[in-house]
């Protein structure tokens, strides 16, 4: 072997081993980002406002402002298992030139699904399924009429994704999008000895948030979020029939949901 070859081969050799080193050093730094990046838990709870229009059919639109809070709880790794667990509450009154209604809404959703963060990046997506339930409670008033309360009892399948990316050390935004189909939708009507109808599932329900998030500490323990959000939500019409094959005809509600809320969390 010539001395020639021999240095070619020692030279290889030391660039492969740098190459190994700078590689595993690369690697350790990102997980070491990715560690101070990130807490696996989080808590949050804030509070909302809502302006509510809701169209029923067959009568004017009833518009009006809700406020309510909200908390939730995250299991968050990055590239890992995600879990989630949200309630919100809700509760205002709406109203047109003849009527009144005083709507409560309680929302709870469980999530399950998996985020996905290149390392070292500056973005995390999560992508999502679970179960949903959602109550609306009306109190429907009309002029020399007695009062009628409606309450909606549906359940729901989420399917949806969430994204956040941090374009400062201490600021991130994020795009939050999360569709909603109904599976087993009821409602009961009193004074109507409290009977249960069946309601025709519905597709056409979406949440869009564009949540922006401030962080008080370099570890992310402690942050804010202000989230302005968007939501679609239809109550099915009726399937209740008379014995001699009648529709009874509680038509169908469609709801515009336009607010903001405003949430601390604590990171762990």
């Amino acid at each position: 072997m010539s001395l020639c070859n021999f240095f070619s081969g020692k030279t290889k050799a030391i660039a492969c081993g740098i190459g190994l080193l700078l590689a595993g050093a690369v690697q350790a730094d990102c997980e070491e980002n990715c560690s101070e990046r990130c807490c696996v838990s989080s808590v949050q709870i804030g509070a909302n406002y809502t302006r509510a229009n809701i169209k029923v059919g067959g009568q004017s639109s009833f518009d009006g402002n809700l406020g309510g809070v909200q908390g939730s709880y995250e299991y968050k790794p990055w590239n890992g298992f995600y879990s989630g667990l949200r309630a919100a509450w809700k509760e205002g009154k709406t109203e047109n030139s003849s009527a009144d209604r005083k709507l409560v809404y309680i929302d709870v959703q469980e999530r399950v699904g998996y985020t996905y963060s290149p390392c070292c990046s500056d973005w995390a997506v999560t992508i999502f399924s679970g179960f949903g339930y959602r109550y609306l409670e009306h109190r429907l008033k009309q002029s020399h009429e007695p009062s009628i309360k409606f309450k909606y009892n549906e359940f729901y399948v989420p399917v949806g994704f969430l994204s956040e990316w941090f374009f400062h050390s201490c600021l991130s935004a994020g795009l939050n999008c999360i569709w909603m189909p109904q599976v087993f939708p009821t409602v009961e009507i009193r004074p109507l000895k409290g009977a249960h109808w069946d309601l025709k599932n519905t597709v056409g329900n979406v949440l869009v948030e564009l949540p922006v998030t401030y962080f008080f500490q370099g570890r992310r323990c402690c942050s804010l979020t202000l989230k302005p959000f968007y939501e679609r939500w239809e109550d099915g019409r009726s399937t209740a029939e008379t014995s001699n094959g009648q529709k009874l005809g509680l038509p169908k509600n469609s709801y515009n949901f336009w607010g903001v809320e405003l949430n601390f969390s604590y990171a762990f």
